[in-house]
């Protein structure tokens, strides 16, 4: 019987300075900031291509292939229609023009000498396809301490889009954040390695617009502990699709190139 007591009071003593021990620890430093891990960089690659471009087809499968091989989660391209070889909408044309003001812009400011012309993760620009694959290898095996998650609301009524971006870091990060529109399954003139037109051509991952406020991308810092957001909003041209678009975003920097893109589809019914 005496035991049994000891051992009460010996635990309700226990319970008691526990107890007392947790009211007296402030609420700041009973947590504990865990740093993020550094993730897998997935690869953007900026394809420059044309309708005119007899070549262009060949780098576009080039790239299909690394997407076969990696995943197309992991290898996100944008066929970006744009310079001397960009089709371009005349009055007397049933074609459809694929190039925009915006890619144009982009053409210029990378100084793309030549069309196929690949940017992947921001480094040089790459005319030759025997070098896609290594560098893309490359690319994979590095890390970064960004990660992404991309949200889209939209809604059919009035075809506009609702997008949140949202990011954590294990390092402070300073960069630009750029949001784009693309749309998948574009059936529309190519011009092949042959010099004929191909009527039926399918056209993959084509630029659309740009939807943060500079088309170059929008200051975007991330501290360590926090996360940092970006809202945008943009209504789909009628011509464009909605079940075959899908929306990219990237953070970049000059020193790092592409530090983390991360893209989701506009709909449920890709």
């Amino acid at each position: 019987m005496r035991l049994n007591n000891l051992l009460n009071t010996t635990l309700a003593g226990l319970i008691a300075c526990t107890l007392w021990s947790c009211d007296n620890i402030s609420e700041e430093d009973r947590l504990i900031y865990v740093k993020p891990a550094e993730v897998n960089r997935s690869v953007l690659i900026e394809d420059f291509t044309g309708q005119r471009c007899v070549n262009c087809p060949t780098a576009t499968e080039e790239i299909e292939k690394l997407q076969e091989q990696y995943g197309e989660d992991a290898i996100i391209a944008v066929s970006i229609h744009s310079g001397p070889f960009g089709h371009r909408t005349t009055m007397s044309s049933a074609r459809l023009s694929l190039c925009t003001e915006t890619g144009d812009e982009y053409y210029t400011r990378w100084g793309i000498e030549y069309q196929p012309g690949v940017m992947i993760n921001r480094s040089a620009p790459i005319y030759n396809t025997a070098e896609y694959g290594i560098t893309v290898r490359d690319a994979l095996q590095k890390t970064t301490p960004l990660n992404m998650e991309l949200d889209v609301e939209y809604d059919a009524s009035t075809r506009n889009a609702k997008i949140n971006v949202a990011a954590t870091t294990s390092e402070n990060i300073n960069g630009k954040l750029q949001v784009w529109v693309i749309e998948n399954n574009i059936v529309d003139v190519q011009y092949m390695p042959n010099g004929s037109p191909n009527m039926e051509y399918v056209h993959q991952h084509v630029f659309r617009t740009s939807v943060t406020n500079d088309i170059f991308g929008d200051d975007f810092s991330v501290m360590d502990t926090e996360t940092e957001t970006a809202s945008y909003e943009v209504t789909l041209d009628d011509e464009w699709k909605a079940e075959n678009v899908a929306i990219v975003a990237f953070v970049s920097n000059i020193a790092d190139g592409i530090l983390q893109v991360v893209k989701t589809n506009l709909t449920t019914e890709n």
